[in-house]
């Protein structure tokens, strides 16, 4: 038996075979110090009158300066508040909202405790997001109910009707694809926490279970309605969502997780959705339902796809780390054998930065260093990567797919990192594949070389007079149907120069044009010149020239800051949105001499020319 309290106790099961080396666990900490009791009842090591007890003392304290995970349930206007279930649990009333409410609760602590766990096993110990919680009625446990401060489920009841979150056009999983003219079932939900406000009116993190998905086999039909596994967010809210489809084969608390994740019943496929062609027994259905959705609660903390673990499909295997055996398998099973039960290396190290996990002793983020992200540059044969926020991980893909990462979470601040490029390109894409380079900081931002071996190549280039200069990274999104710039602070006519001497900035909240006027009255300018927003003026001296440009950046380029060698700074022009970069030489040994990038309605891209001083 176990208990974390000195009145109740709780059944735990052990394997039959001996010597028993593998005891798993699920135990609800109360804030402060819990006594979990362990007691051996079986003769002859133990007797009533005299039991065999050992007592383990974890003292919990509830990280409240976390952003917290928040677990919500969206409900259309007309709901019947009730979701696809086996007639057994239909007559038992485990259909109900009341019911899937207990359900999710248990799976966001079941969440918690797999999470903390991988956390451990990586080396950063026992951190982990917190849910947010409230006192209340308490479902955790069957044998003592009443109120305790536990999870809150967030009940959205959104003004979007059965019809319109019902209707199989933007189902994710109508064999005749979405209607993309229709909102998906993804914004539906966005602006169904909008409409319910606090919390969600702040940067926020949510697990979203849809509740009236329903499994549709109607003659041409035969899918879910009402379902997305999706992942993400944007403004404030990050979000992962999922249907309520697979919800009936959860545990509601923690005394039905054993059976749950062992429980061998067919499921019926005439009433019931065998999801995926994976769900076909109850404990399939429960590993894949609370699985997959904590597969979307990892993009909601930005986890992306990776080789293994849940990012992956490794969710069919969740039961191996709450259970010591698995149906239709005699043997025991091992940490070694959970296979695809783990987070993979480098979401973890994600994790570990992310503000939901952060430690006491951690400080927070710095305000100056907040959407920091990284810059990059050539260096002959090296790739200089450089974010003052400091760099946790480099992923590296090969067709969008995670194929390595380098972890640079032992070091204290990594804001520098040289990588040779052959020994990149020989180790992880060869000749033939592509390579794709993601520079993850430790305040979340992430930063993408898109093309590894094209930016080594082409931001090498020969320009007259100055002979072999480089390019810097881009920042904005590039449309390869533009034509790319390029604007030199001194140029040359006949070996005489031609010097920059203003610039005319047009903004509102992003670039909306830049006109470059040299000193033989030639000008040019890139994006749109219209009557629209403000219209800003910066004049060169004499021999004054740009040497640093803070811009913010993310689909055009949002807004900039110029800073000259005689140490003048311009006003801030245009907007705020986007990551933070600095586009500058890579280090004393090289001046940047332009810029280039492309333009149509707007500066889409900015990045500089540098060379070597001679």
């Amino acid at each position: 038996m176990i208990s974390n309290s000195d009145s109740s106790y709780s059944k735990v099961e052990s394997s039959p075979y001996a010597p028993v080396v593998i005891n798993v666990e699920n135990v609800h900490l109360d804030a402060g110090l819990n006594n979990i009791k362990f007691i051996l009842d079986t003769s002859p090591f133990s007797s009533d009158s005299r039991p065999l007890t050992t007592i383990f003392q974890v003292n919990y304290v509830p990280l409240l300066q976390n952003p917290p995970l928040n677990l919500a349930i969206l409900v259309a206007k007309d709901s019947k508040e009730i979701i696809d279930a086996p007639e057994e649990k239909e007559n038992s009333g485990e259909n109900k909202l009341e019911s899937v409410k207990a359900k999710l609760r248990c799976a966001g602590y079941l969440w918690q405790a797999f999470t903390a766990e991988q956390m451990s096993r990586n080396g950063f110990g026992r951190r982990v997001f917190r849910l947010d919680e409230e006192w209340t009625e308490d479902t955790i446990s069957n044998q003592n109910p009443g109120l305790r401060q536990t999870a809150k489920i967030h009940i959205i009841r959104s003004s979007y009707t059965l019809k319109q979150i019902l209707d199989p056009d933007i189902a994710q999983q109508n064999p005749n694809g979405v209607d993309d003219k229709k909102k998906d079932l993804y914004s539906i939900f966005m602006d169904s926490l909008k409409e319910y406000g606090a919390p969600f009116d702040k940067q926020c993190y949510v697990a979203g279970l849809i509740l009236d998905s329903h499994y549709d086999t109607s003659p041409n039909m035969g899918f879910i309605r009402g379902h997305a596994a999706l992942g993400g967010g944007w403004d404030n809210i990050r979000l992962g969502i999922f249907g309520s489809h697979l919800t009936h084969a959860w545990p509601r608390y923690l005394e039905e997780v054993v059976s749950c994740f062992q429980d061998n019943t067919i499921t019926d496929e005439n009433r019931l959705s065998n999801d995926a062609g994976e769900s076909g027994t109850w404990w399939r259905c429960c590993n894949i339902g609370i699985g997959a959705f904590l597969h979307e609660v990892g993009h909601c903390l930005t986890a992306p796809h990776s080789p293994s673990g849940i990012m992956s499909r490794g969710f069919n295997n969740l039961n191996r780390t709450f259970t010591v055996k698995e149906p239709n398998n005699s043997f025991p099973t091992t940490p070694s054998e959970e296979e695809g039960a783990h987070w993979y290396r480098s979401n973890v190290i994600r994790f570990r930065y992310h503000p939901c996990f952060r430690l006491p002793f951690e400080p927070p983020e710095k305000i100056d260093l907040k959407n920091i992200g990284a810059d990059f540059w050539i260096l002959n044969k090296f790739l200089l990567i450089k974010c003052s926020a400091g760099i946790s991980l480099i992923e590296i893909y090969v067709r969008n797919n995670i194929i390595g990462y380098l972890d640079y979470s032992d070091e204290y601040n990594q804001t520098e990192i040289r990588l040779k490029v052959d020994e990149i390109i020989k180790k992880y894409g060869g000749k033939y594949n592509i390579i794709k380079m993601n520079f993850v900081a430790k305040n979340q931002t992430e930063t993408f070389l898109e093309n590894l071996q094209k930016f080594s190549e082409e931001s090498k280039i020969i320009l007259p007079i100055y002979g072999k200069v480089f390019k810097s990274n881009y920042l904005g999104k590039i449309d390869e149907s533009l034509t790319e710039f390029k604007i030199l602070f001194k140029k040359f006519i006949d070996t005489k120069p031609i010097t920059l001497k203003r610039m005319i900035i047009k903004y509102d909240v992003v670039i909306n044009s830049i006109t470059f006027y040299w000193s033989d009255n030639t000008n040019l300018r890139i994006g749109i010149d219209d009557d629209e927003g403000i219209k800003k003026e910066f004049l060169f001296e004499e021999g004054e020239k740009i040497v640093k440009i803070k811009v913010n950046s993310g689909w055009y380029i949002d807004g900039f800051e110029i800073k000259t060698n005689l140490g003048r700074r311009s006003k801030w022009f245009g907007g705020h949105g986007g990551s933070k970069h600095t586009l500058e030489a890579p280090d004393n040994e090289y001046e940047m001499i332009g810029l280039y990038g492309t333009g149509n309605y707007f500066v889409n891209t900015l990045g500089i020319i540098y060379k070597k001083i001679s």
